[in-house]
C-alpha cells in the first residue's frame, strides 16, 4: 500500500480540525435552557466526568443545570420524612451538581403545570419552591415523571461558552425521555454515541481529500 502524501495528510488534519472548530462554535450558539450538555470523553473534572446535564437557565448572567444521570443512595423519605411510603423500591434522590448541595430542586413532566413551576423543555418543568415540592409529593406524582435533585451545576457569565468552545461539552436538544430515562446510569454512555455519530459525518470530507489511509497518521 503506498504511503499517504504528507501534504494531503496535513491538509486532511487541518480540514478535520477546522470542522471540529465549526462544530464547537455551532454548539456555543445552541446553548439555551432546555438543551442537554453531554460531557466530552476528555472531561476529567470529577464533578462532571461522564455526566449529562439539562440546562434549566442560560443567559448573560450565567448558566444553571441539573445532572440527570447521577442517582444517589439517599431515599426521598430521608429528606421528606412525612412522605408516604410506596410499594416496591424506595424513590432515590439525584445529585444535581456541586453547587448548594443541600438545596432541593425537582423536575416534573406535566400537561397541567402548577403556577409555581417553570417550563424547561416540552412538558418538563422545574420546581424550585418548597411549596411546589410539597404539593407534588403530597399528590403522589408518578416517580417516572418526577425527580428530586440535591444541588445544581452552575457557571458564571461566559464560563459555559468558554468550556464548550474548548470541547468540554457536546450540546443536544433536550428530550423528556432522556431526562427521565429509567436507566439513568447508562445515559451518558448512550448519549456519547450521538457525539460519535456527529463526528463521523466529518469523515467523508477528509477522506475525499487524503484517501482512506489519512487517519492512520492522525493523533
Amino acid at each position: 500500500m503506498p504511503s499517504p502524501n504528507p501534504v494531503l495528510l496535513v491538509f486532511a488534519m487541518l480540514t478535520a480540525l477546522s470542522a471540529v472548530g465549526q462544530l464547537r462554535i455551532g454548539a456555543v450558539k445552541e446553548l439555551a435552557a432546555g438543551k442537554l450538555l453531554v460531557a466530552a470523553r476528555g472531561l476529567v473534572d470529577p464533578n462532571f466526568r461522564e455526566t449529562v446535564i439539562l440546562l434549566v437557565e442560560h443567559n448573560d448572567e450565567g448558566s444553571m443545570g441539573l445532572v440527570i444521570n447521577r442517582r444517589s443512595d439517599v431515599p426521598l423519605a430521608r429528606i421528606f420524612p412525612n412522605l408516604k411510603s410506596t410499594a416496591g423500591e424506595p424513590s432515590l434522590i439525584y445529585v444535581g451538581g456541586p453547587v448548594s448541595p443541600d438545596g432541593v430542586l425537582a423536575l416534573v413532566r406535566s400537561e397541567a403545570p402548577k403556577a409555581d413551576t417553570r417550563r424547561v423543555v416540552d412538558d418538563v418543568y422545574l420546581i424550585a419552591s418548597p411549596e411546589g415540592l410539597d404539593e407534588q409529593l403530597a399528590a403522589g406524582t408518578d416517580r417516572s415523571r418526577f425527580r428530586v435533585y440535591l444541588g445544581y451545576a452552575g457557571w458564571g457569565p461566559g464560563q459555559l461558552e468558554r468550556e464548550t468552545t474548548q470541547g468540554a461539552w457536546h450540546v443536544f436538544r433536550g428530550e423528556p425521555a432522556v431526562v427521565f430515562d429509567a436507566d439513568a446510569e447508562t445515559v451518558w454512555e448512550r448519549q456519547i454515541v450521538r457525539t460519535q455519530q456527529r463526528m463521523a459525518r466529518l469523515l467523508p470530507a477528509v477522506l475525499a481529500v487524503a484517501g482512506p489511509t489519512a487517519f492512520l497518521s492522525l493523533p
